[in-house]
């Protein structure tokens, strides 16, 4: 009897994970993220090729992708870039994935924060996506959301008009000339990961410094907004226990964590918060099992050969 082989593909700004689901366990793989400026579906086929060297077996492959847009919402042009051992393919944006991965295949509200971020609400009969517009003119509350607030405050101190040692420590540390930071930044073609990895030590200074736990609570209520705008688009916050959960090691912030789960908590006293139930790469994998009534279908993406 042949077996089918399961390629779940979770494809992020901060980096993609691949996992392969076969009879003869799992296998866990990363990869660089995936970069938004540039054609996404050969960066994508890439990986899918080298995930798949040792296999021979049929293959469904599932894709939770950033960027998904319904111009790019075509898998059967993604299907002719991949291995022939590729018989199917689901795909989705990775909001929908975060959503499968956090809370399963039921009702809720989920909450994604890596470098950018996405809310998704699903309710019995409608989905609602909140930001994840990107870092122009969205992604409230993301790494690239505070780590530029931190660089701004950096700046700020750089001029006098704040006082943090710490936060003019983060400008005059990672920048040989700080008045010459924005034009670095600027002109860096991976700027937006690079300002977005500040997160990570604006979220550490918070221990000490107030004007760094007021950037990392800010961030807390801002995804708190999304979240509750969500709930109450499907209808969620007239249900006896609405739940909220998230993903992404952004919210590993205890600071940040707590804020959010204040806020929600304080709009809908009702709410359910816990924690994700598995990995966003599983809820790739559950792409394939989601029931032909779910109000996800419709933003499942499919194509076979």
């Amino acid at each position: 009897m042949t077996t089918t082989v399961t390629l779940a593909l979770d494809a992020g700004q901060t980096g993609m994970r691949t996992l392969l689901i076969s009879d003869t366990g799992r296998v866990e793989g990363a990869h660089p993220g995936l970069r938004t400026d540039i054609e996404l579906f050969p960066q994508l086929a890439s990986v899918i090729t080298q995930a798949l060297l040792s296999t021979s077996s049929p293959v469904t492959l599932s894709i939770g992708m950033t960027g998904l847009t319904s111009a790019n919402s075509k898998p059967a042009e993604l299907l002719a870039l991949v291995p022939s051992v590729v018989s199917r393919v689901f795909l989705a944006h990775d909001s929908v994935t975060g959503f499968l991965g956090s809370i399963g295949l039921g009702d809720g509200v989920m909450t994604a924060v890596g470098t950018g971020v996405v809310t998704l609400g699903v309710g019995a009969t409608e989905i609602a996506r909140v930001d994840g517009w990107g870092n122009l003119i969205g992604d409230a509350g993301s790494a690239y959301w505070i780590g530029r607030a931190g660089l701004e405050a950096g700046m700020r101190a750089f001029d006098g008009r704040l006082e943090s040692q710490a936060l003019l420590s983060l400008v005059t540390d990672n920048f040989s000339h700080p008045g010459e930071a924005y034009i670095e930044l600027q002109t860096s073609g991976d700027r937006v990961a690079r300002i977005a990895g500040f997160a990570r030590t604006v979220i550490e200074m918070a221990e000490t410094d107030a004007h760094a736990a007021d950037i990392v609570r800010s961030a807390g209520r801002e995804l708190a907004i999304s979240a509750v705008a969500a709930a109450k688009r499907v209808g969620l916050l007239d249900a006896p226990a609405p739940r909220f959960s998230w993903t992404g090691n952004v919210m590993k912030s205890d600071l940040l964590r707590e804020t959010f789960i204040a806020e929600v908590l304080r709009a809908v006293p009702a709410a359910v918060l816990a924690p994700p139930v598995a990995e966003p790469v599983d809820g790739v994998a559950l792409l394939e099992h989601v029931p032909a009534g779910s109000p996800l279908m419709p933003v499942i993406h499919t194509a076979t050969r």
